[in-house]
């Protein structure tokens, strides 16, 4: 593992790969841990990237290009890692190395994320990702969670942060997706809630996009406006890129292929937090 420093109250955060790269092998190329060398490489290319099918019955673009799982430790060693997994502080990727976390109380000041020691009061005064809320003590109409994500240095801006909720009751489930926090000054829908889309720069012909949109780093602050404490409540976040190509395409440009029906030659990375949970109080 290798550690990436944050400035906060717990500083470190750590990332896993599980190597599915699309790189370069020693001048052949290897496309999620395929090896394409030596005579009619480019042939098998071709048939790779343009193939609709496969034994699995999926062609091999639909696969992502590679995933990360990363933890909020306090220390990069083994005793500390063990520790952010056991409290379940933990978020995922799907490549990049972005960074996001959130917390959750019944009683967290409005202006708490801009005071300059947030994240301790943060820990001290609710519960991180990974967590369960305790009792409603305060009597509050509902959770307030904070968010707060960082882009990957070498990669795609942020689009925006969403908690998704899902209520439990009866044994059904619905699941709702709320914006939070998002970059320039989009407006929400009136009727909907939803923040329309942040737009692309994603050039297909080149297969290259440029941060001209989009933010470096995001926090926000969320009262859930419509929570009812009969009912079982899973939150968690999920932090969008702006656009960026597909891995796909980006081989097909280069190798002058047509793009894969089969999938978009445009996606959108993004990171995901350890839910928070609230449990309703027995009754009686």
């Amino acid at each position: 593992m290798d550690g990436v420093r944050l400035l906060s109250h717990r500083p470190s955060v750590l990332y896993k790969v599980e190597h599915l790269a699309t790189e370069p092998v020693d001048g052949d190329i290897a496309v999620e841990g395929l090896v394409l060398a030596g005579p009619g490489w480019s042939d098998r290319l071709k048939e790779l990237l343009t193939a609709t099918t496969s034994i699995s019955g999926e062609p091999i673009v639909v696969v992502g290009a590679a995933s990360l799982t990363g933890v909020w430790a306090e220390q990069n060693t083994r005793e500390a890692i063990f520790d952010a997994l056991k409290r379940k502080e933990c978020f995922g990727t799907s490549g990049n190395r972005q960074q996001i976390r959130m917390f959750a109380s019944w009683n967290y000041p409005a202006d708490l994320i801009k005071q300059a020691d947030w994240l301790k009061t943060a820990y001290s005064g609710g519960v991180p990702m990974g967590a369960d809320l305790p009792a409603n003590s305060a009597g509050a109409k509902g959770p307030t969670f904070i968010v707060q994500g960082a882009k990957d240095p070498n990669m795609a801006n942020l689009d925006r942060i969403q908690i998704i909720k899902v209520t439990t009751r009866d044994g059904k489930s619905h699941e709702k997706v709320y914006d939070v926090v998002w970059a320039g000054d989009r407006k929400p829908d009136p009727k909907t809630g939803k923040v329309p889309m942040i737009g692309t720069t994603v050039d297909l012909k080149t297969a290259s996009y440029t941060n001209t949109i989009g933010a470096a780093s995001l926090i926000g602050m969320w009262t859930d406006p419509d929570f009812d404490p009969s009912a079982e409540v899973t939150y968690y976040a999920r932090l969008l890129e702006i656009p960026t190509p597909r891995w796909s395409t980006m081989l097909s440009v280069k190798n002058n292929l047509p793009f894969n029906k089969k999938v978009q030659p445009v996606i959108v990375e993004r990171a995901w937090t350890s839910p928070i949970w609230y449990t309703p109080p027995k009754k009686g």
